[in-house]
């Protein structure tokens, strides 16, 4: 018997919600990878990026960056998880890392494809900028551990959501 609560919330709802939690990891991370991680290499490498007033400027394109790849990640997660999620809910499928339906597993998978898909696309500036290698790896490592992040997240609220609503 579905609980009520969960029968409201459709599937836009899930959408915009997966939606929030994607972006507000990747502005978290975002933060801790560009601003932390990777700044010795962006002051090494100054004169290929805008100054920090400039950049300070464009805060609010990359909010709008931010929200346009939180819903096409969300949008993805939720299309190709909506079968592989619903073995999720009873309780034969409680998690066991490498279990068949633990979501753990899953949101890995789900990520490291993401990351990937991120991360290549930001290290193949490398053919056109003078980046150092270094720079290029780095975007790369860091868009999968992101990914990664965000595919484990989204799984897991979606298996946990799953579990609240078979109740």
């Amino acid at each position: 018997m579905e609980n009520n609560q969960c029968s409201s919330q459709g599937c836009l709802g899930k959408w915009i919600s997966s939606s929030i939690v994607v972006f507000v990891l990747l502005f978290i991370m975002g933060y801790l990878i560009h601003h932390v991680w990777l700044m010795p290499i962006y002051q090494q490498t100054a004169a290929l990026w805008r100054p920090m007033g400039q950049m300070q400027q464009f805060f609010p394109l990359m909010l709008g960056y931010y929200a346009g790849l939180s819903v096409v990640i969300a949008a993805l997660f939720c299309k190709v998880s909506k079968a592989k999620m619903a073995a999720c809910a009873g309780e034969e499928a409680e998690c066991r890392i490498g279990g068949k339906h633990c979501p753990i597993k899953y949101g890995i998978c789900f990520g490291v494809l993401i990351g990937l898909l991120m991360g290549i696309q930001s290290a193949g500036a490398y053919i056109w900028m003078p980046i150092p290698s270094e720079l290029a790896i780095d975007w790369l490592i860091g868009n999968v551990v992101q990914g990664i992040v965000i595919g484990v997240a989204l799984s897991l609220i979606c298996y946990f959501k799953k579990k609240h609503c078979a109740k």
